[in-house]
């Protein structure tokens, strides 16, 4: 059958009062979301009959501004005429099948958390990257306009909008918090956000450096349990660019370890990683760190273990570098491995999440969709303009902040694989859909 083509409406539903004045608007646009294979459409047609919300009821507005990369489908063109009918309906085809993946897992977190007694209301908008504008659907007759991001952060000051979830690119994201004097705009997937002089911004993804500072307090932890091994930090011209070394011995030292109890080695491109790994001492526990997502590397490395005591030989490494095929299963899995990740583990045994996602976006639910579900319910629980420490369905949300900056996401969560099978070395609640708003928050 293919995968099936869905329709997505774009609304805008506004139930709010700026200077004593209500405004009630509900403007529909059927947009076609095109998709390989298929030429089937199913339709979500839940917001036509939108109920008014009575006036002491807190209405919850969020500007989800993402990029759909909207075109305008000119097939309702009669074909025997080549003359457009009389009053044709307008109909945007969306190309982006990222931001409608993440609205649709985002979409159906809403329509939960509106079941339990929010009212949760989307100001849906098109984030055109090209030209870092926003384009909104502004009339009843389906035309989009478009506005710089100074005149729409000024819509959303004048529609007492609570927070901006978008836009994907990192420095639009900045660019738009600049404009901003009290909402808060959360890039829901960069991770290299620049907060510097931008309070309004919050950078929800984990950032670059999480995973390299959580191995460091890691190997610091492991090295207090046993004072003889030894720590080797692999530097690679990638992870020395990223600074991702300097975050590794900042967060050992952090523990109160030194930092001379770590030997860093720099790997050239003609390097010997036989001869590297003969090195050390054999009869020495000793934990090799490799802070890049090179695959290649990974290999050469792996393979150079087989002169080692495989229990006497750790591969530290990024969740990243674990998920590729190319790696051989016997060399990976001879020896110990400590890996980073950035998002739970736990999330696909979440049925009853998963078929809700499901009935919102007509396929199976993946990255995309469980992001954006996250996403949302991370930003019902951020009430007000400060983010605090919150465990979601797919990722963790622990902050870094210093004052007059924006908020960076500095989770990760760490795991092991020895002859015992995979454990987590985090300890981590599991995410139950609240029957209630009720806070999840890491102890």
């Amino acid at each position: 059958m293919g995968i099936k083509t869905f329709i997505l409406i774009l609304f805008l539903t506004l139930g709010i009062g700026v200077s004593g004045q209500t405004f009630d608007s509900l403007f529909t646009t059927s947009t076609i979301v095109e998709t390989e294979s298929s030429d089937e459409s199913d339709t979500i047609d839940g917001l036509r009959n939108l109920k008014i919300t009575s006036e002491d009821q807190i209405i919850r507005v969020w500007a989800l501004a993402l990029p759909f990369n909207m075109v305008l489908d000119n097939s309702a063109q009669d074909t025997a005429s080549h003359e457009f009918r009389e009053s044709p309906p307008r109909k945007w085809i969306i190309k982006n099948k990222m931001a409608t993946k993440f609205y649709s897992g985002f979409r159906s977190a809403v329509d939960s958390m509106n079941k339990l007694g929010q009212n949760i209301q989307l100001l849906l908008v098109d984030h055109n990257e090209k030209n870092n504008s926003y384009r909104i659907q502004d009339d009843p007759f389906n035309s989009i306009y478009e506005y710089s991001a100074t005149d729409f952060m000024d819509i959303c000051n004048r529609l007492s909008v609570e927070k901006i979830i978008g836009p994907f690119r990192s420095e639009a994201s900045e660019i738009l918090a600049k404009e901003s004097i009290g909402i808060p705009v959360i890039n829901p997937v960069s991770r290299a956000v620049n907060v510097k002089d931008n309070p309004m911004l919050i950078a929800a993804a984990p950032s670059r450096k999480s995973e390299s500072c959580a191995l460091g307090k890691r190997a610091a932890m492991d090295r207090q349990n046993n004072d003889s091994s030894i720590t080797v930090l692999l530097l690679t011209q990638s992870s020395i660019r990223m600074k991702l070394d300097s975050s590794f011995l900042e967060s050992y030292t952090s523990t109160g370890r030194g930092a001379i109890e770590v030997v860093a080695l720099k790997l050239s491109d003609q390097i010997d990683f036989n001869e590297l790994v003969s090195r050390g001492p054999k009869d020495m526990l000793i934990r090799y760190v490799l802070l890049d997502n090179s695959v290649l590397t990974a290999a050469k490395l792996l393979s150079a273990f087989r002169i080692r005591d495989p229990e006497l030989t750790e591969f530290w490494s990024m969740g990243s570098v674990l998920k590729s095929n190319s790696l051989d299963s016997y060399l990976l899995l001879r020896q110990p491995i400590v890996w980073a990740q950035t998002e739970r583990a736990d999330y696909i045994k979440l049925n009853q999440i998963y078929n809700s996602i499901q009935r919102v976006s007509r396929l199976s639910p993946g990255r995309w969709e469980w992001l954006g579900y996250d996403m949302a319910w991370y930003a019902s629980y951020m009430k007000g303009n400060i983010p605090m420490a919150y465990a979601g369905p797919r990722r963790l949300y622990v902050w870094s902040h210093l004052k007059g900056h924006g908020y960076i996401n500095e989770s990760a969560l760490l795991f092991r694989f020895d002859h015992t099978g995979v454990r987590p070395l985090d300890r981590l609640e599991p995410f139950n859909r609240p029957q209630e708003i009720d806070s999840l928050i890491i102890n």
